[in-house]
């Protein structure tokens, strides 16, 4: 008997094992299924866990909501934009499943730490610095996150990891000059 569901929800696993694994340097985007419905759904997911963020920056919902589809919307046009420059239209699904799966693992490794920062960032006390050990771990995390969006970038484009980092530069600011468009100053829900 033919089960949509169960299919779908098959490709979700084998997509969240492949997503793990690109995480942890053992493969690439083009080990991920090229399919719309899997990257509208991690996109999805991407900008459900933004707005599940916003509790934490003390930000409202409806803000964190327009400023995660701004940051992905931008970060789709930018990236098929590239790729069609690049002459690599076929890699778009592939890649923007990885980069917002990705985003979307990362997400509960983020809060809990921005949640511990948030005190520290609000008052900014220089009497009063945020531990450390915490600082650290953070910073780790923000530097895995970018070491993996470098690598799937790369492997997308096949190009050296200067300009793997420059496309990702490039996005970000772009999705900045929008949301200061739309909010006046960079959207915190933005990508």
């Amino acid at each position: 008997m033919y089960n949509p569901a169960g299919i779908m929800l098959a490709n979700l696993r084998a997509l969240f094992g492949s997503v793990v694994d690109i995480i942890l340097f053992r493969r690439g985007p083009e080990n991920l299924p090229a399919s719309q419905a899997l990257l509208a759904i991690v996109v999805a997911l991407s900008i459900v866990g933004l707005v599940a963020m916003s509790a934490v920056a003390s930000l409202p919902a409806s803000r964190a909501l327009l400023g995660g589809l701004i940051g992905s919307g931008v970060m789709l046009l930018w990236f098929r934009a590239a790729l069609a420059l690049a002459n690599k239209r076929e890699r778009f699904l592939q890649a923007m499943t990885a980069m917002f799966g990705v985003n979307t693992l990362f997400l509960p490794l983020m809060v809990p730490l921005l949640g511990a920062l948030a005190p520290y960032m609000e008052k900014a006390d220089a009497n009063t610095p945020p531990p450390p050990a915490l600082l650290l771990i953070f910073m780790f995390v923000m530097v895995w996150g970018f070491v993996v969006e470098m690598r799937i970038v790369r492997a997308a484009f096949e190009c050296p990891w200067l300009v793997a980092a420059l496309l990702l530069i490039g996005e970000f600011f772009a999705a900045n000059v929008v949301a200061m468009l739309f909010f006046g100053e960079p959207a915190k829900g933005a990508t």
